[in-house]
């Protein structure tokens, strides 16, 4: 089957169950009310994940001979849906959700046999070779990833945007080494993610809610490990972290300042980047698009780098993630200055 037959298909089932998704996430009580920590004016319904899901889950077995790679993604991500789905309803304790994330991690690292085993040439010594210490490690970078997606999903249109990006991103590595479990598995991904968009954004019909944040998260984590470990393997394992470069770094952020100010690391707040850009000033859409763009960068500075050592890489990305930062904890300032300066200027026309 083409490669773009695949990605319209997927785009066409997930575009065509949301609406049913809608009732069923109002028929069960799945829906976010307005205040709090919420800026949205009306209920929306959630379980926009499960419209994802479900598109990826049809297609899945189709893409290539189902192996043991389809089978451990397609089992493992399914209880991370159901993990989400549970949070949607009725909210879920932080060490629960830790403990089917790291259930679901290990259906994929014993199903596959593929775990974070290489760090490629990080410190300019040589390759890092983790070996089994590889498999504790990744089940931390696989919950870090889910929580990077699920920390993103504050806005309309923000995880969803930056998760296409990314898919698109692993596709087109995948292509370039011949890699099809995980080009079609992204494509797969990408086109249940754009399927669902139409009604995420600009004005949400209903959210992605923890369902999709957590399918999401989990299946990106899950694809950057096959596009970077394993025999064959010969993308640098920096690429997939500078890809998703943006929401790592803002939910590292987030937990360092949490733990400085003695905040419990995981309990919600408003202090990532779309809230910092928006106490700013900044309208919501246009705090998205620059959030887009920034991904966008990111994902053009792997392709760019994606043939250096991984040591270069990251020095790359430390500096362009410094001066990201740098901006934005100073965007109120910068944004007041602009203001002061705009009668003056316009007194001279």
């Amino acid at each position: 089957m083409p490669f773009y037959t695949i990605f319209f298909i997927a785009f066409g089932i997930s575009f065509t169950v949301a609406p049913l998704i809608m009732m069923l996430a109002n028929n069960s009580g799945a829906v976010a009310l307005p205040g709090g920590r919420h800026i949205h004016a009306r209920p929306t319904p959630k379980f926009g994940g499960i419209a994802i899901a479900l598109s990826v889950f049809a297609l899945s077995p189709f893409i290539v001979p189902v192996n043991r790679v389809i089978g451990s993604y397609v089992a493992a991500s399914a209880i991370m849906l159901l993990l989400g789905i549970i949070d949607d309803m009725r909210g879920m304790n932080w060490k629960v959700k830790l403990t089917l994330s790291i259930t679901a991690t290990s259906i994929m690292i014993f199903g596959t046999g593929i775990w974070i085993e290489s760090l490629g040439n990080l410190f300019g010594l040589g390759e890092v070779h983790l070996g089994y210490w590889g498999i504790p490690f990744t089940f931390f970078a696989v919950f870090g990833v889910i929580n990077a997606i699920n920390l993103t999903d504050g806005l309309n249109g923000l995880a969803c945007g930056v998760s296409s990006i990314a898919f698109l991103s692993f596709s087109i590595f995948a292509s370039m080494i011949g890699n099809e479990t995980v080009f079609y598995l992204s494509l797969i991904n990408l086109g249940a993610t754009l399927g669902l968009f139409r009604y995420n954004y600009p004005k949400a019909k209903i959210f992605m809610g923890d369902s999709g944040s957590m399918f999401l998260g989990f299946s990106l984590a899950v694809l950057s490990i096959l596009l970077t470990q394993g025999r064959e393997a010969v993308i640098r394992p920096m690429v997939p972290v500078i890809i998703l470069g943006i929401p790592i770094f803002d939910t590292v952020r987030v937990l360092i300042f949490r733990i400085i100010n003695r905040k419990h690391p995981f309990r919600a707040d408003k202090t990532h980047l779309h809230h910092l850009m928006m106490r700013s000033g900044i309208n919501p859409n246009h705090v998205v698009k620059i959030i887009w763009i920034l991904s966008a960068l990111m994902s053009a500075l792997a392709f760019v780098l994606y043939r250096f050592d991984g040591w270069i890489m990251m020095v790359v990305y430390f500096i362009f993630i410094a001066l990201i930062g740098v901006y934005v904890e100073n965007l109120s300032i910068i944004r007041s200055n602009k203001s002061k300066k705009t009668p003056a200027n316009s007194s001279l026309h």
